[in-house]
């Protein structure tokens, strides 16, 4: 079946080609990988629909949710995807099992939905117009060309793109998941639903600042504050809001999640309280005098020898830049945090 298809192929390109060499025009930049595609549609999906930019839509499951509309309507979606060349071969999934199947899985990874930003130097225009009429729940196959996936810069028409942008085509296989037209109230939201869900007795209402909730878990020793530069140490377990542990300065703990590494020394981080004059901002973690705001400021609320647990929306954590493959863009945090003696 496989040699049939290269086979029609080949003489589909040679009938393209060979229509394009009867009459003299100029070359443009695409004009080949143009025919090329046009031939590979019309032996692997006859029926496909073209957009508007001159993506193909392959497959189409519509879903019951709101729709995406523009980037003005929803600056932000969330969504899996998984990237295909021609040949099929699969190029970028955010699935574990994909990883696994192509031996590329690492347990530190993030595995799952992502959020994407759209709109001009945020998004590959041929994906942007992919999401457009789709709906939350909905599913979509779409081959995209490369003038429409080598540039985030937006452009009016498909021509324009085929003039200005070279570069290689791609299946994507998309899953969306959730329309968000304001990313922070999404987040935060998020993170009141978590903590009624985790923690009961406790609501919204306990935010103690914007998209940061405190729950003591364990009781303090003494219900004091730590005086101005105090050495005191810390065991911790960084988690996302999916269950996952991405981090921890404890052996067993990080034993028990495969994520153990042999280059890593474990057990109690010191922690210096600020000055006199200073803020929790001030608070140094081991040698590092900047790290994130809602850690630092769930520090700050602890008393010796206490257990408790900090939730808080992105904006107080790694924003829309993530953490390399293990803490996603727009990621919510969760830090299990217990004051414990000198080791």
């Amino acid at each position: 079946m496989k040699m049939k298809r290269t086979i029609l192929l080949y003489f589909a390109l040679a009938a393209l080609f060979l229509t394009g060499c009867a009459r003299p025009s100029t070359v443009g930049l695409n004009d080949a990988n143009e025919r090329y595609l046009d031939a590979w549609i019309q032996v692997n999906h006859p029926g496909a629909v073209q957009t508007a930019l001159g993506s193909y839509v392959l497959e189409d499951s519509p879903g019951t949710g709101k729709t995406a509309g523009s980037a003005e309507d929803s600056p932000y979606v969330r969504v899996e995807y998984q990237a295909r060349n021609l040949a099929g071969s699969v190029q970028k999934s955010c699935s574990e099992q994909m990883a696994k199947q192509l031996g590329d899985y690492d347990p530190n990874d993030y595995y799952g939905p992502v959020i994407w930003g759209r709109g001009t130097y945020l998004l590959a225009p041929g994906l942007d117009e992919a999401l457009s009429d789709m709906r939350e729940g909905g599913s979509r196959t779409v081959l995209v060309p490369g003038w429409l996936l080598s540039t985030s810069k937006y452009y009016e028409t498909g021509k324009e793109y085929r003039d200005n942008i070279s570069g290689t085509p791609a299946i994507y296989e998309i899953k969306l998941h959730d329309v968000i037209p304001d990313i922070q109230k999404w987040e935060t939201d998020s993170v009141g639903r978590y903590v009624s869900a985790t923690f009961p007795g406790h609501t919204v209402l306990d935010s103690l600042k914007y998209g940061f909730y405190y729950v003591r878990t364990g009781e303090p020793s003494e219900n004091i504050e730590f005086p101005a530069d105090t050495t005191v140490y810390l065991n911790y377990v960084l988690r996302l809001l999916n269950g996952k542990v991405v981090d921890t300065n404890v052996r067993d703990t990080a034993a028990f999640y495969n994520i153990y590494s042999s280059n890593r020394t474990y057990g109690p981080t010191t922690i210096t309280w600020y000055g006199s004059g200073g803020t929790y901002a001030d608070i140094k973690f081991g040698s590092s005098t900047s790290t994130i705001d809602g850690f630092l400021y769930a520090l700050s609320q602890m008393h010796p020898h206490e257990k408790g647990t900090a939730v808080f929306y992105s904006g107080l954590g790694y924003t829309y830049r993530g953490s390399g493959t293990v803490i996603p863009s727009y990621s919510p945090l969760r830090f299990d945090l217990e004051i414990v003696d000198k080791p």
